[in-house]
């Protein structure tokens, strides 16, 4: 009986690893550091997580996941609520419409591929946020912001990998 609860757990915590590391990279990236020109200029660490393991483990991070990460991800930025969410759940359909592009693609490929899909997620995002403000918000944050989430991904990709080979074990 203990031996049968032991395992239910341990699957259950196998597939929740992809969303709980991804929640652990969203705190990690709202840590203050006290850098001169980045003090309000994030990476879109969610994109790069929701990307990652959209595009590498879809059967453990689904819809759910996305939702859940974007509500975090809402919570903890401050940003108007909503669009965190309809900006994973963006990069949540164009990644799926480009997963037969994607899958076992070297990670050169996979890189362009984030590129694309998250510059369009974070225009569109940038967009609805200037639509709640009423007004149209500078673009000059929100392409520093695009141009270092692209330069980080791929150390948190290489992060999220050993995650992905070491932590997670399938099940037979």
């Amino acid at each position: 009986m203990s031996d049968d609860i032991d395992e239910n757990i341990n699957s259950l915590f196998q597939r929740l690893l992809p969303l709980l590391s991804s929640v652990f990279f969203v705190l990690f990236s709202y840590l203050p550091l006290d850098f001169m020109f980045l003090k309000s200029i994030h990476p879109a660490i969610p994109l790069i997580c929701a990307y990652f393991w959209l595009v590498h483990r879809p059967d453990l991070f689904n819809l759910w996941s996305i939702c859940m990460l974007g509500l975090f991800d809402n919570i903890i930025s401050a940003a108007p609520m909503g669009s965190s969410i309809f900006a994973m759940l963006v990069l949540y359909v164009l990644t799926n419409a480009a997963s037969k592009f994607l899958t076992a693609k070297p990670f050169v490929v996979l890189w362009y591929g984030f590129m694309a899909l998250s510059l369009g997620t974070i225009l569109l995002r940038w967009l609805i946020v200037s639509i709640y403000y009423s007004r149209f918000l500078p673009l000059d944050g929100v392409f520093f912001s695009y141009l270092i989430t692209v330069f980080c991904y791929p150390f948190i990709s290489l992060l999220l990998a050993f995650v992905q080979n070491h932590l997670i074990q399938d099940e037979e």
